[in-house]
């Protein structure tokens, strides 16, 4: 979820440059190293590294090579896939985002892809994908734009529970003017008017503040307490205003957001320039946003891995989290890397739940594995 704006703060060095290995073999390794740094069994690992695999097919069977043709918007340097480990009750929560790659390497065989695979994971125990076949003719395209999302999907499990799958859509996908039609319509079809409706009545004023929607994002779960989620982006901006999008959730905390940020980005006031981002989430019945999800950036912020490390754990403890599987995660993934300043942790993430209850942070992890951005 990287835009050019953040291109410059990106180092042009390729620390996990893999260009022999397979795309799914490069992601096997990674996920198996966050499983053992958090202490995850082998025989639960397995299990979940095979449906990973069936998931990235047939694509996950490329080789990496020494670029992504064409790139892919999860990452700034076009690589298609990110990992995420976020704690909740202090129990962690393994994550891929990633996009499926076409076989004609076109961003309409991309989107193709990502279709296609939401057909296939309908196959599966405890998935619905309903509410997506509801709103799909919104975010699709005969010419989707290059170096802008299509359809990506993510993979999420805690040790001794099923995978659980998202959908991630673009709303921009039939031009920026049409972003807030889309977003209405998809959001009335949903059931989900009442809800949106606080929101969606201020996203034009919202846009002309800089927080701009840029995702819409679908729990493939059936029930009630399946998610539908928007994803705003935060041009450069005071770090006061960026609050004013998860302040209209009815459990965000803002004065703990505010000491989040503070901690994260080393200073508690100035303006923001390296496009943090805010969900919201929505569920049926509610009369809004429900929670919010702030997304705050580490590239162009902490100036070394070393330094986000220690501002993340720094807030763990804050929050009465145990950083110490935090640490360990760093440690097996950057194993075998030449040291320096590899730029894995992007994005630390924050949620408030309950007055009194830890917040749920999360870390995300990129892999820069091409040589440079993608300009």
């Amino acid at each position: 979820m990287t835009s050019p704006l953040l291109r410059d703060a990106l180092s042009a060095q390729a620390p996990f440059r893999a260009p022999e290995k397979t795309f799914g073999q490069f992601l096997e390794e990674k996920w198996t190293a966050v499983c053992r740094g958090l202490g995850t069994g082998e025989l639960e690992t397995a299990r979940v590294l095979r449906e990973l695999r069936d998931v990235l097919s047939p694509w996950g069977g490329r080789a990496i090579g020494t670029r992504c043709d064409p790139p892919s918007f999860v990452s700034s340097d076009g690589f298609p896939a990110e990992l995420s480990v976020s704690w909740k009750a202090g129990k962690p929560e393994i994550r891929i985002l990633f996009e499926s790659l076409g076989i004609d390497r076109t961003p309409l065989g991309y989107q193709e892809a990502g279709r296609e695979l939401t057909l296939r994971l309908a196959e599966r125990p405890g998935v619905s994908i309903e509410r997506y076949l509801d709103v799909e003719d919104l975010f699709v395209t005969t010419a989707p734009d290059h170096n802008r999302p299509t359809i990506w999907h993510s993979l999420a499990w805690q040790p001794g529970e099923r995978p659980h799958y998202k959908v991630y859509l673009n709303p921009q996908a039939h031009g920026l003017d049409r972003t807030h039609e889309v977003m209405a319509e998809a959001m009335h079809r949903l059931g989900l008017a009442k809800a949106w409706g606080p929101v969606g009545r201020r996203c034009e004023e919202l846009a002309l503040r800089g927080h701009e929607v840029e995702f819409f994002a679908l729990d493939l779960d059936g029930g009630s307490a399946s998610r539908v989620k928007v994803y705003f982006r935060h041009l450069p901006m005071t770090m006061d205003e960026l609050d004013t999008v998860a302040a209209l959730s009815h459990r965000h905390d803002s004065a703990r957001a505010a000491r989040a940020r503070a901690v994260i980005y080393g200073r508690d006031g100035g303006t923001v320039d390296n496009e943090p981002m805010t969900c919201l989430a929505f569920r049926e019945g509610a009369t809004g946003p429900e929670e919010a999800n702030v997304y705050l950036r580490l590239p162009g912020n902490a100036r070394s891995d070393a330094e986000a490390a220690a501002r993340i754990a720094e807030l763990m403890r804050i929050e009465g989290v145990d950083p110490r599987p935090h640490t360990e995660v760093l440690r097996r993934l950057t194993a075998g890397v030449e040291e320096g300043d590899t730029g894995v942790q992007e994005l630390c993430s924050y949620r408030t739940i309950a007055p009194g209850v830890p917040a749920h942070i999360g870390l995300y992890l990129r892999f820069n594995t091409y040589s440079g951005p993608v300009t």
